[in-house]
C-alpha cells in the first residue's frame, strides 16, 4: 500500500521484500546507511559505581573490550558480509576517513586482549572460567538495551561469545526506551548498546560535536554532556585529561576562522578518538532497503539514507520525484 518506504524497514527484511517484487509491484534498492557504526557499545564513563568508573575511565580496558569482539563474525552471520568492519568513527565518504583511524583496537585479537587484561591485574578466574577483577569480583558487564529489534540481541549473542573466550560475562538487559535513557544518564547503566555517532561523513565545516563531551545523549559520557548543556546546573563537569582536551579542541574549532584549522581540528579529535575508544564500534554501512512503487520515477538507485546529514529522502529533493504516466 506504500509508494515509498525505507523508515520501519532493515536489512533482514531484504529477502521478503525482494521475493515480493513482481507480485506486488515494487521494487527495492539498497543505500548506504553512514551511521558511525550499526550498533555501538557505550562503556558509562560517569558509571555510578565508583569500581565500574575507574575501568572504563581505563583506555586500556577499553580497548582490550574492542580487540575481543568478532567483527568479521557479526558482519558474516547477520549482514551476509555487506557492511564495513570497524570503529565507531568516521566512514570512507568523508574527506575526514583515516583507514588506520577506523580499524584501530577493532581488528580482532583475543591474545593482545588477554594481554591487557592481565596487565590489569585480572589474572584469576572463578569456577565458570569468568575473570576475576581487583575487588574479587567476576567480570560480568551488563549491557542495557532499548529491546526494539532481534537485530541487537543477536550482535551482543555473538559479542556474548566472542567476550567469553577472554574471560568476559555479558548479560543483556533490554528495557523501554525512556527507561533506558534515565538510566544511562543518571549513571545506573554501566553499558549500553546504541546505534552509533549519527553522522559518520562529516566535513570540517560540520559541528564535531558527537566527539566530545557537549551532550547529555552522548551515552558514553552523559553527565558531563548535561553539565555543558545546563552551564554547570546539573551533571559533572569533565575531569579527565583526555576529556578536557576534546572539551579545548571543541571550543577552538568553534572560534576557527579558517576552513583548514578547523580540518586541523577534527584530525586532531578523531586522533583522540582513534587512541582512547570511548566507544566501541561493530560494523557500518549496513544496506537500508529502499521501496518504491513501479511508476515512481526520480529516485536515486545509488545514494545514503541517513538522518542528518541527508534528511532520508530530503537530501534528493522528494518535490522532483514523479510518477510514469
Amino acid at each position: 500500500e506504500a509508494d515509498l518506504q525505507a523508515r520501519g524497514l532493515n536489512f533482514m527484511d531484504y529477502t521478503f521484500l525482494k521475493e515480493n517484487e513482481e507480485r506486488s509491484g515494487y521494487s527495492v534498492k539498497l543505500w548506504r546507511t553512514v551511521r558511525g557504526s550499526q550498533l555501538a557499545l557505550y562503556p558509562n564513563l560517569n558509571a555510578s559505581d565508583a569500581t565500574w568508573r575507574e575501568l572504563f575511565r581505563d583506555a586500556r580496558f577499553r580497548r582490550a573490550l574492542s580487540l575481543a569482539i568478532d567483527r568479521e563474525e557479526i558482519n558474516a552471520v547477520i549482514y551476509f558480509g555487506l557492511a564495513i568492519e570497524g570503529n565507531n568513527s568516521v566512514l570512507p565518504d568523508s574527506p575526514l576517513f583515516s583507514e588506520d583511524r577506523f580499524l584501530a583496537w577493532a581488528e580482532y585479537d583475543p591474545d593482545q586482549a588477554e594481554e591487557i587484561l592481565e596487565e590489569l591485574g585480572m589474572t584469576e578466574f572463578d569456577k565458570d572460567d569468568v575473570r576475576l577483577m581487583p575487588n574479587g569480583k567476576p567480570l560480568e558487564i551488563i549491557v542495557e538495551t532499548a529491546g526494539e529489534n532481534t537485530e541487537e540481541v543477536d550482535v551482543l549473542e555473538l559479542i556474548h561469545d566472542a567476550w567469553l573466550n577472554v574471560g568476559i560475562k555479558l548479560y543483556t538487559k533490554p528495557s523501554q526506551r525512556e527507561v533506558l535513557r534515565r538510566r544511562i544518564f543518571s549513571g545506573e547503566a554501566i553499558m549500553s548498546m546504541w546505534f552509533g555517532n549519527e553522522n559518520g561523513v562529516p566535513t570540517p565545516e560540520m559541528s564535531p560535536e558527537e566527539f566530545v563531551p557537549v551532550r547529555q545523549h552522548s551515552f558514553q559520557w552523559p553527565k558531563w554532556g548535561q553539565y555543558e548543556e545546563t552551564s554547570g546546573a546539573s551533571g559533572e563537569p569533565v575531569d579527565t585529561p583526555e576529556g578536557k582536551e576534546l572539551m579545548g579542541l571543541f571550543e577552538a574549532w568553534v572560534g576557527a576562522k579558517s576552513a583548514a584549522e578547523r580540518a586541523e581540528i577534527w584530525e586532531q579529535i578523531l586522533e583522540i578518538h582513534a587512541a582512547q575508544v570511548f566507544t566501541i564500534g561493530t560494523v557500518a554501512q549496513v544496506p537500508q532497503p529502499v521501496l518504491t512503487a513501479n511508476g515512481l520515477k526520480n529516485v536515486p538507485e545509488d545514494a545514503i539514507f541517513n538522518w542528518d546529514p541527508g534528511a532520508q529522502f530530503g537530501i534528493y529533493h522528494i518535490d522532483a520525484f514523479f510518477w510514469d504516466k
